[in-house]
This record gives C-alpha cells, sequence and structure tokens, in this order.
C-alpha cells in the first residue's frame, strides 16, 4: 500500500479519529419532494377553498340578517329592551314584562291556534290567564276589572259581586238573575213595558231610601196568585188619585144575620184630607180632632 507523508494524512480529532470531508457524490439534497411535495400544495390549496368559502358565507349570512352594532335586521337591541320594527314570529312560548307598539301604530297579536297569556307568581304557579280561541274569549282570575283611561271601574267581576260602573245599562230581551240586583234606577224601554215577575218564587224591592215605582206614560201593575201587602212601619201608605176602585169585595148576607150586630164588624170613613178611619157599624162617621187633623 502507498504511504502517506505528514503533509498528505488527512486531520485527526484528539481521539486520534480521523476526519474524512464529505465529497459532492455523497452530499444528500433538502427539501420535500416527489408526491409529499404534491400532497401538501394539494393541503395548502383546499385549505384556501375553505377558507374563501367560510369568508363568503359569513359576509353573506351578515348580509341577510342585516347584523350590526344594535342588533339584527329590525331587531335592535336598546337599554329599554328589544325594538323590533315589523312582524316577527315566535315558534315557542315568549316571556316578557311589557309589550308595547310604536307610538301611534296598533299592536297586533295573532295565532293560527290559539293567543294564550298568563301571569305566574313566584312559584312558578299560573294565577290568571287569558284565552283566545276560535270559538270563545276565556278569561281566568279572581278579579275582573275593565277601567276606563281615568282609572274608574266601569265593570267588575268577581267572586261575590258583578259591578257595572255605568250610568245606565241598556239590553235588549229579557235578563234572568238566580240572586239579588242592586241599582239605584230601573228603568224599561220608552215604547215597551217593564216588567219583573218570579215564576218559582218571590219578589222583593227594598230601598234604604225609599221606593219609588213611576209610569209616566203608562200603567203600573201589581199581580200575585197570593196576597199582595202594603206595609210600612212608621209611616203612612197614601194613595193619591182622582178616582180609587176597589173591586170584588165580598159582599154580606143580612138576611143571615137576624140583625145581630158583631163588635168585629166597622164601617169605613174618610175625612175630608183623604185620610180614612174606621167608626162604629151602628153609628155615624164622626172622628177625632187628632185624627183627620194629622
Amino acid at each position: 500500500m502507498p504511504q502517506t507523508t505528514g503533509a498528505d494524512a488527512p486531520p485527526t480529532d484528539a481521539n486520534g479519529l480521523t476526519n474524512i470531508p464529505p465529497t459532492s457524490s455523497d452530499s444528500q439534497p433538502i427539501g420535500i419532494y416527489g408526491w409529499r411535495k404534491r400532497c401538501l400544495y394539494s393541503f395548502i390549496l383546499f385549505l384556501m377553498v375553505v377558507v374563501i368559502m367560510n369568508l363568503a358565507l359569513t359576509i353573506w349570512i351578515l348580509r341577510v340578517f342585516d347584523f350590526s352594532v344594535d342588533g339584527i335586521g329590525r331587531l335592535r337591541m336598546t337599554p329599554k329592551g328589544v325594538r323590533l320594527d315589523g312582524e316577527a314570529e315566535f315558534l315557542k312560548s315568549v316571556y316578557t314584562q311589557e309589550i308595547r307598539s310604536k307610538t301611534g301604530d296598533p299592536l297586533y297579536v295573532e295565532s293560527s291556534q290559539e293567543v294564550k297569556i298568563q301571569s305566574r307568581n313566584k312559584a312558578n304557579h299560573v294565577t290568571s290567564s287569558l284565552n283566545l280561541d276560535n270559538e270563545k274569549f276565556q278569561a281566568k282570575c279572581e278579579v275582573f276589572e275593565v277601567k276606563d283611561r281615568k282609572g274608574k271601574i266601569k265593570f267588575l267581576v268577581s267572586k261575590d259581586k258583578v259591578i257595572i260602573g255605568t250610568d245606565e245599562v241598556k239590553y235588549n230581551g229579557e235578563v234572568i238573575f238566580d240572586g239579588s240586583i242592586e241599582t239605584p234606577s230601573l228603568r224599561g224601554p220608552i215604547t215597551e213595558e217593564l216588567k219583573i215577575e218570579s215564576p218559582s218564587s218571590s219578589v222583593e224591592i227594598s230601598g234604604s231610601a225609599g221606593v219609588s215605582v213611576q209610569a209616566p206614560a203608562g200603567d203600573v201593575e201589581l199581580k200575585s196568585q197570593d196576597n199582595i201587602r202594603l206595609q210600612t212601619s212608621s209611616g203612612a201608605i197614601h194613595l193619591d188619585s182622582k178616582d180609587i176602585f176597589l173591586k170584588n169585595i165580598k159582599e154580606s148576607d143580612t138576611s143571615s144575620v137576624q140583625g145581630v150586630s158583631s163588635s168585629d164588624i166597622y164601617q169605613l170613613c174618610m175625612c175630608q184630607n183623604g185620610r180614612v178611619f174606621l167608626a162604629e157599624a151602628d153609628g155615624i162617621c164622626s172622628a177625632t180632632s187628632d185624627i183627620c187633623n194629622s
């Protein structure tokens, strides 16, 4: 073998190992080549397409829904709540404290089935409800009130009573009451008669300050199958008319009495002022001063 001199000998390290520099034929290329390069470029191209599609869809959604810093489309978020300009369709229940329309515009609440409004208490129990169906309007509550703009009650329904706060209530037809009714005035139509009757019970008319029955253009009739009683505790009963008729009064058969007078029989006398009093049957109609002058 040829011997190398000290000048031609390859360098050695501290351990005495020979360091042979690489030649041009022994070097390896740096990078991605072949099918790996094609896959990487294809994946990058796919990601770019996906990013562009996502960006386009995002811009389209923002444009269609009209997203802004104030809300979505006609739905605007305000410090007082949510404002909606136009129509809104709710697929499920809506929980809210107040619903108002725009000033000057009406508020429409519409449903193809029924409209139901409910209120709940702190225990989440339904206390009042309002149902508007195709054929009926139903309200469930303890007290139902209708007020005017000034806050006065026009109609009130509770468990114990019904109050109608108007000066006049007009009803065409018959009205049947199972209980009592309280009213300051009861009038019939101008061209028709007013009839108050109870087919199977009694009719009681009372007033703490008095009861007045008037018929300016007609008659007043009191009909009863049994007795009619006119009674006053501390006052008097006045019959003020130019003609007073007492019909169908029983007549006494004097032939069967045989001239015997009874202490239970009196004659009816009248003062000049219209006061009626009784006198003895076989005497004359004479009255003391305290009877006709009182």
